[in-house]
């Protein structure tokens, strides 16, 4: 059930960001390709290549997750953690906030599965129970952004990286 839940969740998601932003990674620069944008120079490309590496875990990470996990939300833990294991963005700091995450996606897929009354009949979500809903979907969206679960988190964080080690004449029309 909750595995549905997260389904229709992220279908929405997407349908939300129709535009997506732009992410230009190490991988991603266009270097030399016609139509490419912005002429990359070599120490660009360089400190964008060197700051993705440096993003790599040097030591294997251990999460462990927090006794006050649910069983459900313990499930979408470790599924989560398979997902993202070649990644190298957790850190054990990030263990409450990726629990959070589960949790919610939990929580998430518990309001937006099938409701059903006494009778058998089908029952709607009242007003409640929908703004209930959208705040969790803001809450995931967030979550997977801070976490770096999304291709555009990622990314920024490579950017970010990379423009800290601008060689000097860059630095000048900054």
């Amino acid at each position: 059930m909750f595995i549905d839940g997260a389904r229709r969740f992220w279908d929405e998601s997407r349908k939300e960001n129709l535009v997506p932003t732009r992410v230009v990674s190490a991988e991603t620069m266009e270097i030399g390709k016609k139509g490419g944008g912005k002429h990359w120079t070599k120490s660009q490309v360089d400190a964008r290549q060197d700051a993705a590496e440096s993003l790599k875990r040097k030591t294997k990470v251990r999460l462990k997750a927090p006794a006050w996990l649910s069983a459900d939300a313990l499930i979408v833990w470790k599924q989560t953690l398979k997902q993202v294991k070649g990644l190298d963005i957790l850190d054990n700091i990030d263990a409450t906030l990726l629990a959070v995450y589960c949790d919610t996606i939990i929580k998430y897929g518990q309001l937006s599965g099938p409701r059903v009354d006494e009778t058998g009949k089908p029952e709607e979500l009242n007003s409640e129970g929908v703004k209930a809903l959208q705040a969790y979907a803001r809450l995931l969206a967030q979550l997977t952004d801070k976490l770096g679960f999304s291709p555009a988190a990622r990314a920024r964080l490579v950017k970010k990286k990379a423009d800290e080690t601008l060689d000097s004449f860059g630095k000048e029309f900054d």
